[in-house]
């Protein structure tokens, strides 16, 4: 009798003890889950962080003169009837202005995906899709600022000066396009696996100026910049 009040007793303090351990070891459990993703998304991150700088910020000796901005220094405007020198010159400055300021918002980006993933252990889901969101941010605001406005004002000069560099940017629009589909698998992947990232796709670089569609011809022709 004594025997089974006792172990009634002690089933009684035991139980509470065992469900908080099960529970305490679930969370563990989820933690550990939730630090190991975290550590993947953010290695994935750094790597495409570090490969837009490679191509456009010449990153570990990158892409040098197949970068965009490059062109900028080479285009020919004396014989243009779409813009004047002096104004190709004010919007070269304006570009560079821009492109100087995103490398600044670039080495920042890159400097916070490293703290994170040195802090992995102890970060929260915010500070991640914080990143990632900054990053669709930044891809897009360079694309448009920087390398469509310098082939726009590109394809208002002559053309013909820069035939030599044509290869380099088709290398240049080539890489960007792969770093671009890997960029949108990614966010897809976090996407689907419920992180509320603001898109699933980066912008696409959508100007060439050595192939005019009939939309590029027209803003060519718009009044000079």
């Amino acid at each position: 009798m004594l025997l089974i009040i006792f172990n009634k007793v002690s089933l009684y303090y035991s139980a509470p003890v065992i469900v908080s351990l099960a529970v305490l070891w679930g969370w563990f459990d989820y933690s550990g889950k939730v630090q190991r993703r975290g550590a993947s998304v953010l290695k994935k991150l750094e790597r495409l962080v570090d490969d837009f700088g490679w191509l456009n910020f010449q990153e570990g000796g990158g892409a040098g003169n197949e970068m965009v901005v490059s062109l900028l220094d080479k285009a020919s405007f004396g014989s243009s009837t779409s813009t004047t020198p002096q104004l190709a010159t004010a919007t070269t400055e304006k570009i560079k202005e821009v492109y100087f300021t995103l490398e600044l918002w670039y080495f920042s980006m890159r400097q916070k995906v490293r703290l994170l993933l040195r802090k992995a252990a102890s970060m929260i889901e915010y500070d991640l899709l914080e990143v990632v969101n900054e990053f669709i941010e930044f891809y897009g605001e360079f694309v448009e600022k920087v390398a469509e406005e310098t082939l726009r004002l590109v394809a208002k000069g002559d053309l013909t000066s820069l035939e030599s560099e044509r290869e380099g940017f088709s290398t240049f629009k080539t890489r960007l396009a792969e770093l671009r589909g890997r960029a949108n698998a990614f966010l897809q992947s976090l996407r689907d696996d419920g992180l509320p990232v603001s898109e699933t796709k980066v912008r696409a670089l959508e100007v060439d100026p050595w192939f005019k569609t009939g939309t590029e011809i027209s803003e060519t022709k718009q009044s000079p910049q």
